[in-house]
């Protein structure tokens, strides 16, 4: 072989020779960088570890002094949940006694939705009046077996279809009568609301066919007939929209006209401070309706407690009626003769 042959294989060698010696000093470092991050990544997790153990412990600490602290408090409310289990079974076992009142008003609405198909849910049903009056009223109507949708009610000022009537409810079951509302502009919703019933815009009065001025108030339920100055002065918020000229007609022309000249079941009074004047023009004698619903309360912006018109309910009473309830604005009577 020739010398110069010799350097060629000699320089290829000493290259491979070189490259393989870099390829192994690379490897060497990576390997070293490799074996250190996985020195600090198990530092790492150890330290999580003891970290974690710690708060294990810490966790532990906290929740068994909260048991040592409120261990009382807890077999208190064990006790308090045992009175409660013992005292629903007392209450079970007198619903299932032989309480006549209990039996006999579940006998009633049984049968009444059976006949009716009514879903009475007495205990559990809704209302649309201002304190629940509507929740009385069927109740009555429960107890003296009468039909919710058999029912007729003849409203005066009846304001809003719905919100705080006392006759919506009995509308819902299929009831039907006679709403009097002298606000125009109110009337628009409740035809819409009510089709089923008639709606007169008309002020109530003790004598039918005569005009009178009617103020419309900016505040709810509060526009009537006359002087408007003790709402004003009680409320600065108030003040007159308008005043219209309306109609008139009498609780007793809307009974011969309406109902057959037969009293409704129910007759709703809600004309801002005239119902004495209202009543005074009915005639007790030919028209009686089974229940009464009568504002007893004057006109307040705070919560009137302990207050009542004491001589309209003895002028009620003196007509043949009971006060079943008062709600702390209207108290609701029963014909005595039914």
């Amino acid at each position: 072989m020739s010398e110069n042959k010799i350097s060629l294989y000699t320089r290829i060698v000493r290259f491979l020779m070189r490259d393989l010696y870099n390829r192994i000093d690379t490897f060497a470092v990576q390997n070293h960088q490799l074996r250190e991050a996985l020195k600090s990544a198990n530092e790492s997790i150890s330290d999580l570890e003891r970290k974690t153990a710690g708060d294990k412990a810490d966790t532990d600490k906290i929740i068994s002094g909260l048991s040592d602290k409120y261990s009382s408090d807890i077999d208190s409310l064990r006790r308090d949940t045992d009175d409660l289990k013992d005292y629903r079974n007392i209450l079970d076992e007198r619903l299932r006694s032989d309480d006549v009142t209990t039996i006999e008003l579940s006998h009633r609405i049984e049968v009444l939705e059976n006949r009716f198909r009514n879903n009475f849910e007495l205990f559990n049903k809704k209302t649309y009046s201002q304190s629940g009056e509507d929740s009385i009223i069927m109740y009555i109507m429960a107890m003296k077996g009468i039909s919710l949708s058999d029912c007729s009610y003849l409203d005066l000022g009846a304001n809003h279809p719905k919100a705080m009537s006392n006759t919506y409810f009995f509308y819902e079951q299929g009831a039907r009568g006679v709403l009097v509302e002298a606000n125009p502009n109110l009337v628009t919703e409740l035809k819409n609301e009510r089709s089923g019933d008639i709606i007169l815009n008309k002020c109530i009065s003790d004598k039918s066919g005569e005009k009178l001025d009617f103020n419309i108030l900016n505040l709810d339920g509060l526009s009537r007939v006359g002087d408007v100055s003790d709402i004003l002065l009680e409320n600065p918020d108030a003040y007159i929209e308008d005043t219209i000229q309306l109609e008139t007609i009498s609780v007793n022309d809307i009974i011969e006209k309406y109902f057959n000249s037969e009293a409704p079941l129910i007759l709703n009074l809600d004309i801002e401070g005239l119902e004495r004047k209202i009543l005074d023009s009915m005639d007790f004698e030919k028209y009686r309706p089974m229940i009464m619903i009568i504002e007893m309360i004057p006109y307040s912006r705070e919560l009137v407690a302990g207050q009542k018109d004491t001589e309209l309910l003895e002028y009620v009473k003196s007509k043949g009626y009971d006060e079943y309830a008062f709600t702390g604005i209207n108290s609701i009577f029963i014909d005595r003769s039914r």
